[in-house]
């Protein structure tokens, strides 16, 4: 339920202010009706949505804080990732440099826009649409939207094809030498 609410962060937003409203309210409804003499018992229905509002506020509360820890835990895990390489090969920061330069070339003739550009670096780093709107701040919609379109411009059908389109030659097995 959540998960399909918080895809948006205006339907997030939305979401939290109807359940403060009902919270509000009926915090409101109670105090007004035990200051006209009512006991708890005459005020069940009112009781009943602010122990339900409080409730969902407080899962609601606790699933945001959690997707926020699960953010910066993949933020984190990407900045670590980002070093690696280049410790096990001295080099490696020259050929990466290199051959990012070769993909923005092939991003120019494609004419992919910079968010596209950046849609592609992340599904050729293996992140799902859901982690790319995430780090973009963005809606997962819109990721799927910008993937498409760079699948259609680069002529590929799908991720794999798009990946095995920057990585194929690099794969390719080396040249067999000729024996005497």
């Amino acid at each position: 339920m959540f998960d399909t609410i918080g895809q948006l962060p205006y339907r997030r937003f939305v979401f939290a202010f109807f359940v403060l409203f009902v919270f509000a309210t009926s915090i409101m409804e109670i105090i007004d009706e035990f200051d006209d003499g009512e006991t708890l018992a005459m005020m069940a229905d009112d009781v009943s949505k602010f122990i339900l509002s409080a409730i969902v506020l407080a899962v609601f509360g606790f699933e945001y804080v959690s997707q926020q820890r699960a953010l910066a835990d993949l933020r984190g895990q990407l900045e670590k990732a980002r070093g690696r390489l280049a410790k096990v090969y001295p080099q490696s920061r020259k050929l990466a440099s290199q051959y990012r330069a070769v993909m923005q070339d092939q991003f120019d003739a494609w004419h992919l826009t910079e968010s596209e550009q950046d849609v592609v670096i992340m599904l050729l780093k293996g992140l799902s649409f859901r982690e790319i709107a995430d780090l973009r701040e963005t809606r997962e919609k819109t990721v799927r939207q910008q993937a498409s379109s760079v699948y259609r411009k680069a002529g590929v059908a799908s991720r794999n094809e798009l990946a095995a389109w920057f990585f194929e030659d690099m794969l390719d097995p080396p040249p067999v030498e000729a024996q005497s």
